[in-house]
């Protein structure tokens, strides 16, 4: 009786696994309390993949580096990912601002670096099964904001984490209300990006990159918006994050690159 209940589990997992060719993930902030690494997990368990590409955010080393935070789903997810490197899916880590600590590992060995099955690296060209050449990189590189004001940055870096702390308290008060759920850290974040985007639009700096490449599209992360949009006749791609939108590309078996936004 045991046997065949498990027979009719291991049938209905493999009813609900998605096979696609790659995933492509991005800020997913381990080691913070904002991150939703439980949902990553369902992402992870729910597809079958050849490639998974990580495009920066992945572990906050800065965050844990003022701060010390970590729980169970964090620690299941890195061993997730090292079990899937070891079981021959193509593992690519790229490096973003909260991580860029490990960019002096690249400019010390003037070269990408393996860790065990997982490549890490600063920009990765990715073709899709229909030849579409992607230029990935986590994208904080076309942040001027960041380059030209470094302490306003870590100024609304702060105001952005509080704003999640204060989104916490303000939804526990909305639910003995009966009122839905309403996330004012995104709210906040949209009017940031708003005001950015007036003097420094991120997305054409990000699509002129392409100008030194021989890429078709551009993949990135960093401003935890996802996207799939055409400008300029070239497409943008932007991954989203595992914070607040819970958001990921991936491409399918015919090599489309399509979104998923957790609802």
């Amino acid at each position: 009786m045991i046997g065949m209940i498990q027979l009719k589990i291991l049938l209905k997992k493999s009813v609900i696994m998605q096979k696609v060719r790659t995933l492509f993930i991005s800020d997913v902030h381990l080691g913070t309390k904002k991150s939703q690494a439980n949902k990553l997990l369902d992402v992870l368990k729910d597809y079958e993949f050849e490639n998974l590409i990580i495009i920066g955010d992945f572990i906050d080393l800065t965050a844990l580096k003022s701060k010390f935070y970590w729980n169970e789903d964090h620690s299941t997810v890195i061993q997730k990912v090292l079990r899937l490197s070891r079981k021959g899916v193509n593992v690519v880590y790229l490096l973003g601002n909260h991580d860029h600590f490990l960019r002096g590992l690249i400019k010390e060995e003037q070269f990408d670096i393996n860790l065990g099955n997982i490549l890490i690296c600063d920009e990765y060209k990715y073709e899709t099964t229909k030849g579409e050449k992607i230029f990935i990189c986590h994208g904080d590189q076309f942040d001027g904001f960041i380059r030209l004001h470094p302490f306003l940055y870590i100024l609304g870096d702060f105001a952005y984490e509080l704003s999640f702390k204060i989104n916490k308290i303000y939804n526990k008060l909305r639910k003995v209300f009966g009122l839905d759920y309403w996330s004012l850290s995104k709210y906040l974040k949209s009017k940031v990006k708003d005001a950015i985007a007036f003097v420094n639009d991120f997305k054409y700096l990000s699509i002129k990159k392409l100008q030194e490449t021989d890429c078709d599209s551009i993949m990135i992360g960093h401003i935890h918006t996802p996207a799939i949009e055409k400008i300029d006749d070239k497409n943008y791609y932007n991954s989203g994050d595992f914070c607040e939108s819970c958001s990921f590309l991936y491409e399918d078996l015919e090599g489309n690159i399509k979104l998923f936004i957790f609802e």
